[in-house]
């Protein structure tokens, strides 16, 4: 089994979004926490609306692979456009991303967040 924290964003419908992202996780793993959501102003030229950041601890049997293919998915399934370069440029109703996996909760914990939104998160996140 494996512990993973995962990054969840959205800046289209961003409440709806979010929680049909939580719900159909939860569908498949065992969601061990929430962080409480972060509100961010929308950054560069090709963002049109603020992102909702929200990052999740999770418990799975499932390997990062058969995880990531899972979460893309249900982004699609939630209206995130096909995998192509200028996506990561679009607007969108969610991303989900695997951020870590280990083996221990204390393990996952310790792992740095590189982007600062999520370092945010994780500062006033009591887990």
């Amino acid at each position: 089994m494996h512990y993973y924290l995962i990054g969840l964003g959205s800046n289209i419908e961003p409440e709806l979004n979010i929680k049909l992202a939580q719900q159909a996780i939860a569908e498949h793993v065992q969601v061990i926490n929430r962080s409480p959501v972060l509100i961010n102003p929308p950054c560069g030229k090709t963002f049109h609306y603020p992102f909702h950041n929200q990052l999740l601890i999770i418990y799975s049997n499932l390997t990062s692979q058969p995880l990531k293919s899972l979460f893309e998915s249900i982004e699609l399934q939630l209206g995130r456009e096909k995998k192509c370069p200028e996506r990561k440029f679009n607007d969108r109703p969610i991303d989900i991303d695997i951020l870590h996996q280990r083996q221990s909760l204390a393990e996952l914990l310790d792992c740095p967040v590189v982007e600062s939104y999520n370092q945010e998160i994780m500062s006033n996140w009591v887990v």
